[in-house]
Parts: C-alpha cells; structure tokens; sequence
C-alpha cells in the first residue's frame, strides 16, 4: 500500500513499517449481502461455506497477537453478517490489537453504527466503485450507493475513522475523480485506490489498459496534490500495483525526501509484510492468491504456519527477487516493486512472471539513480 499524501509531503516511514508484524486480513465469514463483479473470494447471498465457530474466532486473538500486527482488518464476505463480530472485535482489543473493519457498508444504520463507536474499531473503509448507477450495477443490487454513503455519514457523525475504496477498472475509471471528490466532501479522511487484482470473479478484461492506466494516474498524482495543499490531513493512498510508487517518484522534484518511504514497503506484500487467514482457517500469502495454501491454523499454530523456514512456498515469497522473471526480473526496481505475484499466477499461470498490469515507461536515469542507491542504504 503506497501512500502517496505521505510521499508528497516527504515522510519517512520506515522504521515505523519494520518495527511491525505483517498487516492481518482476516475474512471471518464467507457470506456477504451483495455480489459485487470483482470479489476476491465469490461471495454473494447464496454462498454457503464453512465458516470457523465463535470459539475458534475467539481464540485466535491471541494467536495474532504474536503476530504484532500494525492493524487487524475484519473482512469477507461482508463482516457485519457475522453474528458475533462484536465479540471478534472484543477478543482482538483487549489483546491490545488495532482493529479495521472492511465493509460494504449497506447495513450501517443508526445502531450499528453506535455498536462500532462501542467496540473501539479503530478504522472502517467503506468500497464505492462509481457513480450510483454504475455502483450499483457492479455490486449487484439496486440502491447499495445511497445504503453505503449514509453508513459512511453515520460513522462520521458517531466520530468513527472511515475511509473510501475505489478499485479501479476499464468501466468505472471515468467516476474516480468523482468518488474522490465526494470523500472529501464528506469528511472522510482516506481515500484508498486499489488496482484490480484478477482474481475470483475479477479478471484481466476488466482492466483498464495500460497507456490509459498510466494517463489516469498522472491525472491523479496531480489531483492528490490540490487536495493535500487544501487538507493536510486528509490521507490517500494506493494498493495492489507497487508500480505506483516509482511512477510517482518519477514525477516528484525532490526525490531523496520521499523514496525511502517506497523502499519501506517494498513492493509486493504477499508473505511478507501481509497475511491472510479464510474463514475456514486457510492461511495464504494475501487474500488473492487462495491457490497458494501455507497451512490451516486448525492443524497447527498461526505462529508456527508463518516461521516455518521449511515452507519453500513461503521463503520463495520472502525472496522475492530471487525468483522473479520477465520483465520484472530484469527490472532495476525489482528490490522494492517486484510488481503484482497474483495477477502474474492469474495471468501467466506463474507466480514468478511479470506483472501484466505494470503500467511504467523507462524512467529517466536520474530517477535509476536515486531509487537504487537509496534503496541500497535503507534495505
């Protein structure tokens, strides 16, 4: 997750990201009201799978306790329809964790959002793909736009952290500057881009292509800018193309201040600096690549499943570098991009290969210059 508010004011972030366990996606129920055309995991209302019991969830706050986590994030399906969330959340904060809910928002009414303030979730990020009809037709269901930004009104009244997720692609690109200026009118403070991963009902067709990809982002880089001269508070961020980064260093005047908030994340998070656990308790390298097991917490300890030097698997995701081919293997940013691992094994059927959806041109040898030997003094 790149954050480029952060990176345009200069912020260096890298003790804070090392000095942390990996981010904790946690998809604690299958099942979700909606059946929105890009979800990971093909949820909808029909979908009926094993879910972990109460006590299971329960206990496993623990488990990730030792983990150290920067933040658990509830997701699904759609959490909300998990009846004993609020013993979830319970369970994860008084282990001392931060908790995240990731939601479509639709069943925030009045009381539920009381119920979050109550609990201490500590952020909640709402998904609005368009305008309200395209919003709707991509989530499948007539009048979840209007459902979503009054949960998200009722949490800002209720003084909840919230935050908007845009995932772009070919047919909603032209509603990005609208969705992200009706965050800001809001009062939401984050906006989160997110690039189509291909993955469950997502696939490379609804992507945008490259060439317009990489106008849209230039688009965007400058909006981002107007918009955190006006607010410094107000956060943006990027995920799922760690492209992102070295593209907008490319495009920044001072690029020594911001790069090491780039080498900090390192690209690709799978494995590394991100975990998944399914609701059945299959742990993966991120919530995209559910081919890619490392175990199951009911077989053996979460702790355990993710310290074993013996996963080939997993030590392959912790070098990444090592394994990359295409043109990400012959990338001179290959130390801190690497691009994306699951649009690669959907698209090439490799996990190795390039990422299909890296949008760069040949940066300019003083942005080479800079991103190498920096990288090399912080890594």
């Amino acid at each position: 997750m790149i954050p480029w508010t952060k990176i345009h004011k200069g912020e260096r972030t890298e003790h804070t990201l090392r000095a942390m366990g990996p981010l904790f996606v946690w998809n604690i129920i299958s099942k979700c009201n909606l059946k929105c055309a890009h979800c990971y995991r093909e949820s909808s209302p029909e979908l009926k799978e094993a879910d972990f019991t109460d006590t299971e969830c329960i206990n496993l706050a623990s488990e990730i306790k030792k983990l150290n986590p920067p933040i658990v994030l509830l997701s699904g399906g759609e959490p909300l329809l998990r009846p004993n969330i609020f013993d979830i959340i319970k369970a994860c904060k008084d282990e001392g964790l931060r908790v995240g809910l990731s939601t479509n928002g639709t069943l925030i009414n009045t009381k539920m959002a009381k119920k979050i303030k109550e609990a201490k979730v500590d952020y909640v990020g709402v998904s609005i793909d368009g305008r309200e009809e395209w919003h709707d037709i991509f989530r499948g269901s007539t009048g979840s736009f209007n459902a979503s930004w009054e949960g998200i009104k009722l949490l800002n009244n209720s003084g909840v952290k919230t935050g908007v997720r845009f995932t772009l692609t070919a047919s909603n690109s032209y509603d990005l500057f609208y969705v992200l200026d009706k965050t800001v009118q809001s009062g939401t403070k984050r906006f989160c881009l997110y690039h189509l991963v291909y993955s469950g009902r997502a696939s490379s067709e609804q992507d945008l292509p490259l060439e317009d990809k990489r106008k849209l982002m230039e688009k965007f880089l400058l909006k981002v800018r107007e918009i955190s001269l006006k607010d410094p508070e107000f956060e943006v961020l990027t995920t799922d193309n760690p492209a992102d980064g070295i593209f907008m260093l490319e495009n920044l005047a001072d690029k020594k201040e911001a790069v090491s908030c780039i080498t900090a994340h390192r690209g690709c998070s799978a494995g590394d600096r991100v975990v998944y656990l399914d609701s059945n308790g299959d742990v993966f390298p991120c919530q995209f690549l559910r081919d890619s097991l490392l175990g199951n917490v009911r077989k053996k300890p979460l702790f355990d499943i993710l310290n074993d030097r013996n996963n080939e698997l997993l030590q392959q995701f912790r070098n990444k570098k090592d394994h990359l081919e295409g043109r990400c293997g012959s990338c001179r940013h290959k130390e801190i991009c690497g691009g994306c691992r699951a649009r690669a094994k959907a698209y090439y059927g490799s996990l190795w290969a390039e990422d299909p959806a890296c949008y760069l041109e040949q940066t300019s040898t003083k942005t080479e210059d800079v991103l190498v030997n920096e990288s090399k003094s912080i890594l």
